[in-house]
């Protein structure tokens, strides 16, 4: 039996309850809210940190946790307890690097999960998507509050920028941001341009200035388009119907099949709304990261996945804040 402790609040995590119970050979052996004030010591002493990690195998820890730092994480590893943990965090490369290390080292899973990669609608449009030379992301979100420019991007752009980056499937060759600030001082739209190796482009679009609520992302490959709407939950793919032009080659212009007024001038361009797989995300991935634990596999999403995302997203703040500092 594996024994498993729930890191985040009793609302939280009955979810997370109800999925774990499901699984064969998992025993609850409690949870524990480390951002109530008092847990504090429990959290924060070293003694009472490793009577709580010796209690269990494997750690999940909710979206909602804030403060359960690195420390603590690398404590779990160096014991070898396996972490699942809900959503990417915004950790530095040092601190990323050595949590890879010390998992390394123990040969333990850490995994993210609650990503927009594990989502049912991107991994359906993920079967279709064959090597796209453009991607065009427009995504609404609040302004970001002064001095915390850095934050607001990782928050709201991480999980884009992991499927960017996977779709890509490519080194990153540059990197143009510009913020807008059209209703005041602070950022009200992000524009974004990256290149990468291959020569394909990505364009985001992110603020307040965007319609509510719109997160849209365009994927453009040769002769297709994919439009993945997160917002809305739908998926269509558009592209060409050459048919009419193979029926003027084989009838001719001149023929009389054609009236003047029947002859197309250009292709149609149809939509097809593509069905989504059904199926509960969150529990796929509790038993993945369970089957990953028993076959020593390696997760979707690592922590490799979070340094690209990480690299990039400061690299773009990088780029903005050299021209506009009092972001």
């Amino acid at each position: 039996m594996k024994r498993s402790i729930i890191l985040g609040s009793s609302k939280a995590i009955e979810e997370y309850l109800q999925e774990l119970n499901s699984i064969d050979g998992i025993q609850i052996q409690g949870y524990l809210d480390p951002d109530d004030s008092n847990n504090y010591n429990l959290m924060g002493d070293l003694i009472q940190l490793l009577e709580i990690i010796d209690k269990g195998d494997l750690f999940i820890v909710g979206n909602q946790v804030d403060s359960v730092d690195v420390d603590v994480l690398s404590q779990m590893i160096r014991y070898g307890k396996h972490i699942f943990v809900d959503g990417f965090r915004h950790w530095s490369t040092h601190e990323i690097s050595t949590l890879e290390k010390l998992r390394n080292e123990s040969q333990t899973v850490l995994q993210f999960g609650n990503t927009l990669y594990g989502r049912p609608i991107f991994t359906t449009a993920q079967q279709f998507i064959k090597k796209p030379r453009f991607i065009k992301l427009e995504k609404f979100s609040k302004a970001p509050v002064k001095g915390q420019f850095e934050t607001w991007i990782f928050k709201n752009l991480a999980e884009d920028l992991d499927i960017i980056l996977r779709l890509m499937n490519c080194g990153v060759r540059s990197v143009n941001a510009r913020p807008m600030f059209l209703f005041g001082e602070q950022t009200d739209l992000l524009n974004i341009h990256i290149e990468f190796d291959n020569d394909s482009i990505c364009q985001i679009s992110m603020g307040r200035a965007i319609d509510e609520g719109k997160h849209l992302l365009k994927v453009y490959q040769q002769d297709k388009l994919f439009d993945i709407n997160f917002a809305e939950n739908q998926l269509s793919e558009s592209r060409y119907n050459n048919n009419l032009d193979q029926l003027k080659l084989d009838y001719g212009v001149n023929d009389s099949v054609w009236s003047e007024n029947e002859i197309p001038s250009e292709a149609e361009f149809i939509t097809l709304d593509r069905p989504i797989m059904p199926y509960h995300s969150k529990r796929m991935e509790l038993r993945n990261f369970i089957e990953n634990i028993d076959k020593r596999l390696t997760p979707l999403t690592h922590l490799h996945n979070l340094q690209l995302v990480s690299d990039l997203s400061e690299w773009i703040c990088e780029k903005v804040k050299r021209r506009y500092q009092t972001v």
